[in-house]
Parts: C-alpha cells; sequence; structure tokens
C-alpha cells in the first residue's frame, strides 16, 4: 500500500477526524489532509492533489453522497478513490452511494485494522473498478435491520387491454361481440356455462364477464350464482346480456349477483359505455381493498411502535445509560492515569466528552417523551440564560468560524460584548437543549459571513432572548415551523429541533416565536421565559395555541 498518498479525511466531528488523521498515521500514511464538511472538501479536492477521499455521510452545508457526486463530476478528479463512513447501514443509502460510484462504504464505529485492510481493498483496485458507479462497493451488514413504515398502495396502472369473457351458445353472438369489441379489449369465448366455470377453475379470471341468460343445461342465472359463491371470482363483475328484458328477468339477475343487464340487440357504444364503467369501478374497488389491507398492517406497525415507545424509557435507562456511564467512567479513570500519553490523553477526553453527551441526549430523549405525555415533573431554579448562551456559542465555534459567521451579543437592544447575568426561571439543562436547538437552526440557515445576533432583553415579569439570523424560512415552512418532523431543505433532518424548543419552553412556562421577512431575508426568534427572581410559577400547560 502506497503511504505516500495524499488522504482527505471529511467529517463534521473534530475528534473523528483527528481519530481517523492518527490512525492512517498509525498505518504510515504521512500526508493527511482534513475538511469539517462537503463545501470544505470539495475546495481541496479542486485546488490540491488528492489521493483517496474518507467521508462522513451526515454533515452540514453538503453530505457526503452530495460530495462523492461532485467529485465524480469533475472531469480530472473523478477517478479519485471515496470511501464512505458512516454510522448508518440502512440499505438505500448503500444503493444511492452505489449508483454515484462509491469506492468503499464502511460502518462506525470502526477498528484501525478494519480500516486498514478496507483501504488495501480499494487501493489494489484499477482506476475503472474505482470509479465506476456500477461495481459494488463491500459493504459491512449491519447487526439489527429497522423497521419501515408499510406505504398506503399507489393508485394502480390501468392496464392497456382488459380481458372480457364472453359466454353464450350462440356462435354467430359471439362473433358479433369479438368484432365489436376485439379492437378495445382480449375478448375470450366460452359456448356454455359449463365451459365458462371450467376456464375459471383453472385459474384464468377476466376482468368482466358478459353472461347469457337462456343457455342449455345451465342458464345464465345458476352460472352466476356459482361464480358469485366461489371467493375466487366472486368480485368479477358480471353482466348479462340477453333478449330478455322484463322486469322479473332483470331483477332475477340482479338477485344473482349481477352488476347490470343490457338487452339484446345492444347498441355498440351503450355496451362499451357500460362496460368500461364496470371496469373502472373494479379497479376503485381493487384498489380500496389494497389500501385497507396496507391500512390495516400500517396500523399494526404503528401500534407496535407506540408498545416499543412505551418500552423506550426502560430500555434507555438501563439497557443504554449503563453502557455508556461506564465507558465515561473508565475515559476519566484513564485521564487521570500518568502513564497514558498525552496524545492517547486527548483521544479520551474526546471519548469521555462524546460520552458525556449521549447521555445527555439519552435523559433528554426521556424528559420530551414524558413532556409530550404530560408527566415531566419540571423543577425550576435561577438559571443564567447569558451563560448558557454563551457556552453553546463556544461549542460551535469551530463551525462558525469555518464559515466565517459571527454572534454578536446585544443587551436591551444595544451591542454588548459581555451582557451582564440575566436570571430566568428555569431547568439549565432543558434551557441547553432549547438554545442549542435554535442557535443550531439559525447557523444552518445563516449565509456564510453573515452575524447572528443574540438580544438579551430582561422585563419585569420575563426575559425575552432574541436570536436573528440572515435567510428567511421558506414559505411552505412559516406556517409548520414548530410542527413535529417538519424539515426543508436538510437531507438528514429529523424536524424535532424547533418542535422540541418550544415543547420545552413551554414546560418552563415560557414561549417561542418567529417572524421572518422576504424583504430583508431574515428571521428572528424570540424566546420568552419567566424572570429568575419571581417568587413562584405557575405549572404551565403543554398544550400549543
Amino acid at each position: 500500500m502506497d503511504t505516500e498518498l495524499n488522504i482527505l479525511v471529511v467529517d463534521d466531528m473534530e475528534g473523528i477526524r483527528r481519530l481517523l488523521s492518527n490512525s492512517l498515521h498509525q498505518m504510515g500514511f504521512k500526508s493527511v489532509l482534513t475538511a469539517s464538511h462537503g463545501v470544505e472538501a470539495l475546495r481541496m479536492v479542486q485546488n490540491h492533489r488528492v489521493d483517496l477521499v474518507i467521508t462522513d455521510w451526515n454533515m452540514p452545508h453538503m453530505n457526503g453522497l452530495a460530495l462523492l457526486k461532485a467529485i465524480r463530476a469533475l472531469p480530472e478528479k473523478s477517478h479519485i478513490p471515496v470511501l464512505m463512513m458512516t454510522a448508518e447501514g440502512e440499505k438505500h443509502q448503500v444503493q444511492l452511494a452505489m449508483q454515484a460510484g462509491v469506492s468503499g462504504y464502511m460502518l462506525k464505529p470502526f477498528t484501525t485494522g478494519a480500516l486498514e485492510s478496507k483501504l488495501r481493498k480499494i487501493l489494489t483496485r484499477t482506476p475503472t473498478e474505482v470509479a465506476g458507479p456500477s461495481a459494488p462497493p463491500p459493504v459491512l451488514i449491519p447487526v439489527h435491520k429497522r423497521a419501515s413504515p408499510v406505504p398506503l398502495v399507489p393508485t394502480e396502472t390501468v392496464p392497456e387491454r382488459a380481458t372480457i369473457l364472453a359466454v353464450d351458445d350462440i356462435a354467430d353472438n359471439l362473433d358479433v361481440l369479438v368484432a365489436a369489441l376485439g379492437d378495445q379489449y382480449t375478448i375470450k369465448v366460452a359456448s356454455s356455462g359449463e365451459r365458462a366455470l371450467k376456464i375459471l377453475a383453472a385459474g384464468k379470471y377476466p376482468d368482466l364477464i358478459l353472461l347469457d341468460v337462456m343457455m342449455p343445461q345451465m342458464d345464465g342465472y345458476e352460472v352466476c350464482r356459482l361464480i358469485k359463491a366461489d371467493p375466487a371470482t366472486r368480485d368479477i363483475p358480471v353482466i348479462f346480456l340477453t333478449a330478455m328484458h322484463e322486469a322479473v328477468d332483470v331483477t332475477r339477475g340482479f338477485a344473482a349477483g349481477a352488476v347490470d343487464f343490457v338487452t339484446k340487440p345492444a347498441d355498440q357504444a351503450i355496451l362499451q359505455a357500460r362496460i368500461e364503467t364496470h371496469l373502472r369501478l373494479r379497479r376503485t374497488v381493487n384498489e380500496l381493498q389494497r389500501n385497507r389491507i396496507a391500512l390495516i398492517e400500517q396500523n399494526a406497525v404503528l401500534e407496535e411502535n407506540a408498545r416499543l415507545r412505551d418500552e423506550f424509557e426502560r430500555i434507555a435507562q438501563h439497557d443504554l445509560k449503563s453502557p455508556v456511564a461506564g465507558i465515561v467512567s473508565f475515559a476519566a479513570s484513564l485521564l487521570d492515569d500518568a502513564s497514558v500519553a498525552e496524545s492517547h490523553k486527548d483521544i479520551l477526553r474526546y471519548v469521555e466528552q462524546s460520552g458525556r453527551r449521549v447521555l445527555d441526549m439519552i435523559n433528554m430523549s426521556l424528559d420530551l417523551y414524558k413532556m409530550e405525555r404530560g408527566i415531566y415533573q419540571y423543577e425550576p431554579s435561577s438559571v443564567n440564560v447569558v451563560q448558557v448562551v454563551h457556552s453553546i456559542v463556544g461549542e460551535m465555534a469551530s463551525e462558525l468560524g469555518s464559515r466565517n459567521i459571527e454572534v454578536q451579543y446585544r443587551y436591551q437592544h444595544q451591542p454588548s460584548d459581555a451582557p451582564a447575568p440575566v436570571q430566568v426561571l428555569a431547568d439549565e439543562t432543558l434551557c441547553f437543549s432549547m438554545f442549542y436547538n435554535l442557535l443550531r437552526n439559525s447557523l444552518e440557515a445563516a449565509r456564510e459571513g453573515t452575524v447572528i445576533q443574540v438580544d438579551f432583553v430582561p422585563n419585569d415579569s420575563n426575559v425575552q432572548t432574541i436570536i436573528a439570523n440572515d435567510g428567511a424560512v421558506p414559505p411552505d415552512m412559516r406556517d409548520r415551523f414548530f410542527d413535529k418532523f417538519a424539515t426543508s431543505g436538510k437531507d438528514h433532518g429529523t424536524g424535532l429541533g424547533t418542535f422540541s424548543a418550544l415543547l420545552i419552553a413551554r414546560t418552563q412556562g415560557g414561549d417561542i416565536q418567529m417572524r421572518t421577512s422576504d424583504d430583508d431575508a431574515s428571521t428572528t426568534v424570540t424566546v420568552t421565559l419567566p424572570y429568575g427572581l419571581q417568587a413562584e410559577i405557575v405549572r404551565p400547560s403543554l398544550a400549543k395555541d
């Protein structure tokens, strides 16, 4: 394996970039470049010599799939091998990557040995094999499969030619029907009721049956009753085509299960119109039946999901939190070990921080679940909202810097480099999650080189935190901005950020409003929370306005 290659590592998480870089250096690679998102990576591919790209899938600005497609579209760079690394192994994602020309696909977490083995396979292929989108990449199969929702059956494509079974004991009558209807439909004929039933018993089901009444041995009424008595054929529409036209004959035909009654000699246009009407009706009924089955299956999935959600709290508490807490403890213990090299401690610090973040996410997921059900036990205290926002901005410093976006603080609508502490009556962890989601939303919406303003405005009874950013909310999202699962323009957006922020705000006795303007292409989100020194709090309603 040629260790003189220039390898580009692309991941929005600094710890993963560092971990991959260290692993590559251990393999002997001397030149490792890094980028925090696809846009930055594409610029580096265009302006530097890059021999191989290792990229994450989920990243802001340009995800890994878009980066892969962009590289494959560059005439002089399309041959560069691209290894996709992601924590997800969905089948459709693998297929999309294969179609785009990925060279390899690997799931996180990974070991250095597994990464080296994957790189050897990629780098020993010919350039055609690497760049060709048709060559399927090696894929590490996930140990679990996720259930997919059952889609409703789409409207059935109307067949080009429906099949009609014509039953009459007079051959001339059958010839007339074939001549009249043969251009529009596929016509099968039977010269007796017994013959018609044998055709159906063989599993050759037509879309519609034209049935004579007066036939020897078995008349049309008896044939129709037998057809309707068989579950396999009872839904096939039967039209009686007969010279009999008395009311008692028509009534008897409908009682046998016919859908229509046409007297001979039939007008060709009227007969075709009636046939087409019943064919359309049958297709509609079939579609409704399939959709009904699909809905039953979907309801079963939803009921199962509801059951799983009810078990989530127990699973999270015992099956998730304990192992993650153990990882955090082990990392902290190793950090205190003087024999551990400082370079390894950097990785351990990242492991500890990531583990704590996972614990916070688990706890927050449980809290949001309880808030939705109205069983969350809210215990407010005095929280410095300025400090909360400042710590979030510090965590986002790397991404803010990469996009040249500045956060400017204001106090009472006036610029302030260091706003005075502003206390709200709230929960610090909930506030952190709420403002993190809102600031993340602003960061993703803002253009490069712009400013995000955060204005703290304390009043007698409440505190307003006003977040203003460049960029207007898309028109189709404005009425759904706080709706659950509503998202726009994000390849992997969950639609939970603003929803959870509003839920958290109202749980704490506050609220959130959004205002957007096309005139100056801006968006302002105002968070209102109770002032931190008020003596008591009225438990809020979680219902939306």
